[in-house]
């Protein structure tokens, strides 16, 4: 009895350590089962990212080059338009954030350029081949300043709201959102283009790319030194080791305490700025104004002015003869001379307000317009004032 009660013991604890064995297995191999599916889940869903950012690249590279079959399909038919030419056209309005044509806008400058200059050169018909000449240089450089300065304008509204939108991504990481999901929430319609340059880094984020990936994206198709210089210190910073939200905020005190700088400086030569331009606008227009009657009083009286011949005998050194300067020459010149002044004048307020002398260009037209104004306002009002003076 002690032996089949024993023997029986040891069968049920034999088929308990069974249970339990098959237990264990069947709950490793469950764990397995679980731990491949989540490895698989994760690798699929890897290289679905990956492929999503190869089709993505491929899909920018195609429209990269339908783009640029664009672009050279009208041009090289009249091979007037230089290569060096076509390709800073290209990049102005890469930068400038528009979708325009480059070659529908160089043949618009060009004809329209054309059609002016020959209708000015129609109506100075005496002056013909110089004046269309002049018209269509002044023209054309105008049409590609306005160029320049959209691109330009575009990066100082950048410069100006970058302080805030950095301030406004250090908060959005500060509360606890990953760097992808706090630059599509900083990417405010407010920001303009910087808006739509955020939005780009933080898709490319979550698409896989790498925060340094995603940052470099930024200031692609903005032309601004400032936002430039703060993303490769904040990339450089992040190399290094730095905290993200600290550089971010260092990076907008910086930008803030440069801006008021400049502010300050733009305020105390603001008085240079305005006596060059009351010099182009008011001054130099009024002389010419008065030069030019000055001539023609002098041109008028001369011929009439006899001296006696005791006094000619007496005084030998004084001699009387006509003004020989023509009054078509003498407008003429100060037409010339105004243009010149205003333009350099415009272009030295541009350097004395940001540095920079192309900055001054869209100062030049309203100083020349101004200058023109009163040269011919004074003109008017001295010939009427002293027109009396004037013999017979």
């Amino acid at each position: 009895m002690r032996l089949m009660h024993f023997s029986r013991k040891k069968d049920v604890a034999g088929s308990m350590k069974e249970k339990r064995e098959a237990h264990a297995k069947k709950k490793a191999t469950k764990k397995r089962h679980t731990f491949a599916f989540f490895h698989k889940k994760k690798k699929s869903i890897k290289e679905g990212a990956e492929k999503q950012k190869k089709h993505m690249k491929k899909a920018g590279r195609e429209a990269e080059k339908k783009k640029k079959v664009k672009i050279s399909a009208f041009l090289p038919r009249i091979k007037i338009v230089p290569k060096a030419y076509e390709k800073w056209v290209i990049s102005q309005i890469y930068f400038s954030g528009s979708d325009r044509n480059p070659s529908r806008v160089i043949w618009t400058i060009i004809v329209i350029s054309l059609i002016i200059s020959l209708g000015a050169g129609v109506l100075f018909s005496t002056y013909m081949i110089y004046v269309a000449s002049a018209v269509f240089i002044i023209l054309f450089g105008v049409f590609n300043a306005m160029l320049v300065l959209s691109v330009d304008r575009r990066g100082r509204f950048v410069d100006e709201i970058l302080p805030d939108a950095l301030l406004l991504i250090s908060a959005n990481i500060r509360a606890g959102y990953i760097p992808s999901r706090a630059l599509m929430l900083s990417a405010r319609r407010e920001f303009g283009p910087l808006a739509d340059a955020i939005k780009r880094a933080g898709k490319e984020i979550m698409t896989g790319a790498s925060l340094n990936e995603g940052m470099r994206e930024i200031p692609k198709r903005i032309k601004s030194e400032d936002l430039g210089r703060t993303i490769q210190l904040i990339i450089e910073g992040i190399k290094g080791g730095g905290q993200i939200v600290t550089l971010l905020e260092e990076n907008a005190v910086d930008i803030r305490r440069r801006q008021a700088i400049r502010k300050e400086i733009r305020a105390n030569i603001m008085m240079y700025a305005i006596f060059i331009a009351f010099a182009g606008c008011l001054g130099a227009p009024g002389l010419y104004a008065l030069s030019g009657y000055l001539t023609n009083t002098m041109s008028s009286i001369t011929p009439d002015m006899s001296m006696s011949s005791e006094l000619t005998s007496k005084v030998s050194f004084i001699q009387m003869s006509g003004v020989n300067i023509s009054q078509e020459f003498l407008f003429q010149f100060s037409i010339a001379a105004i243009l010149l002044t205003t333009v350099f004048g415009g272009i030295i307020l541009g350097l004395i307000n940001s540095g920079r002398e192309r900055d001054g260009l869209k100062y030049a037209p309203i100083l020349a317009v101004i200058g023109l104004l009163v040269f011919f306002g004074a003109t008017f009002v001295v010939n009427t004032m002293f027109s009396s003076m004037l013999p017979g």
